[in-house]
């Protein structure tokens, strides 16, 4: 055997013996799932969306158009859609798909079609964007005015309720300061009047002993009368005893009616002095022990 083969024998050995040397790795190969034929789906999406559009429902063969169109984006669809729209009285969404499709497919079997219904629309689309400006730039306008009055709304119920609980706060107070105030006028009312009912009682007791005075000098001096007049009678024998008792008599009358009468003078007025107490200033009463006798001093303004 010549050395060439024997070389081409040595290395197809070595290679069988490394290929018998290494792991043998299985591979499973999975089918591959079943994944949705979207180009068939479209078909299908486009086909309904003609019908719709020849049936003249423009507005449901826009949503099979747009099914579609996120299945396949291709730019016929954007020139389906224009048609739909112009057709159902919407320039102005007609021409932003029309330029859509051309600039997509500037040399496109629609694209004269496109650029013709494109020039056509761009006067109306002009004024339907002019109108749907000028009614959103009113329908702004009316929700800032209708903002407005509701916050000036707010702004007035709130201002409404901050014064009527000022005024509700300045009236507690005031009804507060009134009542602190008038407190105190009130007691020394009332201390006043206890006060000088005290004296007006007193003096109609004074007055009242005064008179019962006055009584009992009236008996002592009838009685005092009787027994002189009974000494002077013609032929009456003198009696020492009657004549002591006519004499005392006599005096107990005379006291009593200086006492009835300090009495009457004095009560009328403490009565006098209770009253001034009752309604004005304050009038005090002092004892004194005078010669010969007790006096009263009379303090503070008199009616």
């Amino acid at each position: 055997m010549s050395r060439p083969r024997l070389r081409r024998l040595d290395c197809l050995l070595a290679t069988l013996s490394i290929a018998l040397a290494a792991p043998i790795t299985m591979v499973a190969v999975r089918p591959a799932a079943a994944q949705p034929d979207t180009k068939r789906v479209a078909k299908e999406y486009v086909d309904a969306g003609l019908a719709a559009h020849d049936a003249g429902d423009y507005d449901t063969a826009l949503t099979f158009y747009a099914k579609a169109y996120e299945l396949r984006p291709h730019p016929l669809l954007l020139f389906n859609m224009a048609q739909s729209h112009r057709l159902a009285g919407r320039p102005g969404k007609a021409l932003e798909l029309y330029r859509r499709y051309l600039e997509a497919e500037p040399s496109g079997g629609q694209s004269q079609a496109a650029r013709q219904h494109a020039a056509a629309l761009e006067g109306p689309a002009a004024v339907e964007a002019r109108k749907a400006d000028e009614a959103a730039r009113q329908a702004e306008a009316l929700r800032a005015a209708e903002a407005a009055r509701q916050a000036e709304a707010l702004r007035a119920a709130e201002a409404a309720r901050q014064a009527e609980a000022s005024g509700a706060a300045e009236a507690a107070r005031q009804a507060e300061a009134l009542r602190v105030s008038e407190a105190p006028r009130e007691t020394e009312q009332a201390r006043r009047e206890r006060r000088g009912r005290g004296l007006r009682v007193a003096g109609i007791a004074a007055g009242g002993a005064g008179l019962a005075s006055f009584g009992v000098a009236i008996a002592f001096a009838r009685w005092a009368r009787s027994l002189s007049e009974d000494l002077s009678r013609p032929g009456t024998v003198f009696d020492p005893g009657k004549l002591d008792h006519g004499k005392t008599a006599e005096r107990v009358s005379q006291v009593a009616f200086a006492t009835g009468v300090a009495l009457v003078a004095g009560g009328a007025a403490v009565y006098v002095i209770g009253r001034r107490q009752a309604r004005a200033e304050r009038v005090a009463l002092t004892p004194l022990l005078v010669s010969g006798g007790i006096g009263l001093a009379v303090t503070g303004g008199l009616p």
